[in-house]
C-alpha cells in the first residue's frame, strides 16, 4: 500500500512536469516567427477564415493552438466548424478551452484522493488515475456541448431576424433599388449582431467582386442556415431575368414567420410536458405529508 508521502511526492512531480510542459509551450510563442496570417492581417486591415482559425494572443488561444499544432485536426477532437463560424469562435480557442476542461477533470480526482490521504484514508493509485482519465475525458467534451447550445439559439434568433430583414429587402425592391443594393441598404437599417454580419459578408463579396446573392448563398449553406440561402435564390433571379420578386420576398417572410412560431407552440408544449411531472410528484408529496398524522393515529 502506497503511503501518503509517497502519493504526495507522485502527485507533486506529475504536477510538475505538466506546468514545466505547458509553460514551455506557452512561452516558446513569443520566440518564434509570426504566422503569416497575422502578418497578412496586420498588413491588410482585414480578417479572413484562417484569421478566425488561428485566434487570438490569449492564454487559451495559444494553447489551442498548441493542441491543434500537435494533434492535425484529428477526428476524435469533434471540431465543429459550423458553429464555430456562426458564433465567431476560432478552433484555437475552442481547443483551448477544451485542453483546460480536460485538465481539470483529470485533476479532480488526484486532488481528491489526496485530501483524503492527507484525513487517513488512503487508496491505490490506480483508483484517481482511472477516474482521472475518464472524467477528464468526459469534461472536455462541455465546450462541445456548450458550442453547439449556443449555434442552437443563436440560429434561432438568425431566423427570427431573417424575417425582418426579407421584408426590409422587398421594401428596397418596390422603391427601385438593385438586387446589390437593395441587399446592402436593408442589412443596414439595424445594428444587432444578426444585421452586423450580412453587412460583414456583403462587403467581403463587393470589395471581392463576387455577387452578393452568391456571397448570401455560400453563407447560408457553410452555417446551415437555409433561409439565408433561399433569399439569395431569389436575388439572384431577379437580377439575371429581371422578376418581380416583392411579392415572393413577401410571402417568403410570412412563411418564415409561421415557421417559428410552430416552432414555438411546439418547444411551449415540451416544456409543459415536462413540468407536468415535477408539479404530480410535488402533489404527491403534499398529500402523504397531509395524510401522515391521520394513518398515525389510526395505528
Amino acid at each position: 500500500m502506497i503511503s501518503t508521502v509517497q502519493l504526495a511526492i507522485l502527485l507533486g512531480l506529475g504536477a510538475g512536469t505538466g506546468l514545466i510542459l505547458l509553460f514551455r509551450e506557452l512561452l516558446g510563442q513569443r520566440i518564434r516567427q509570426p504566422h503569416a496570417a497575422h502578418t497578412a492581417a496586420r498588413l491588410t486591415a482585414t480578417t479572413s477564415s484562417t484569421v478566425d482559425l488561428i485566434g487570438g494572443d490569449s492564454r487559451t488561444d495559444r494553447l489551442g493552438r498548441v493542441v491543434l499544432r500537435r494533434t492535425s485536426g484529428a477526428a476524435l477532437l469533434h471540431i465543429p466548424h459550423r458553429d464555430l463560424a456562426l458564433l465567431r469562435t476560432s478552433v484555437a480557442r475552442y481547443l483551448g478551452e477544451r485542453a483546460l476542461y480536460g485538465a481539470i477533470g483529470l485533476a479532480l480526482p488526484p486532488a481528491c484522493t489526496l485530501a483524503l490521504a492527507v484525513n487517513g484514508v488512503t487508496l491505490p493509485l490506480t483508483v484517481p488515475a482511472g477516474v482521472g482519465l475518464v472524467t477528464g475525458a468526459a469534461m472536455s467534451y462541455l465546450p462541445l456541448y456548450n458550442v453547439a447550445d449556443l449555434a442552437r439559439t443563436s440560429r434561432r434568433e438568425f431566423r427570427r431576424t431573417m424575417t425582418s430583414y426579407v421584408d426590409l429587402v422587398a421594401l428596397e425592391r418596390a422603391a427601385g433599388a438593385g438586387t446589390t443594393q437593395a441587399l446592402e441598404s436593408a442589412a443596414t437599417i439595424a445594428d444587432s449582431w444578426a444585421f452586423q454580419r450580412l453587412r460583414d459578408e456583403l462587403a467581403q463579396a463587393r470589395w471581392a467582386g463576387t455577387p452578393a446573392w452568391d456571397a448570401l448563398r455560400t453563407v447560408g449553406d457553410e452555417l446551415r442556415l437555409p433561409e439565408l440561402a433561399e433569399t439569395a435564390d431569389v436575388m439572384r433571379l431577379s437580377a439575371r431575368e429581371g422578376a418581380a420578386v416583392y411579392d415572393i420576398l413577401r410571402v417568403r417572410a410570412s412563411t418564415m414567420r409561421n415557421e417559428i412560431l410552430t416552432g414555438d407552440h411546439a418547444r411551449a408544449g415540451a416544456r409543459t410536458e415536462r413540468a407536468t411531472a415535477p408539479l404530480a410528484a410535488t402533489s404527491v408529496v403534499f398529500m402523504l405529508i397531509l395524510a401522515a398524522p391521520v394513518a398515525m393515529q389510526i395505528g
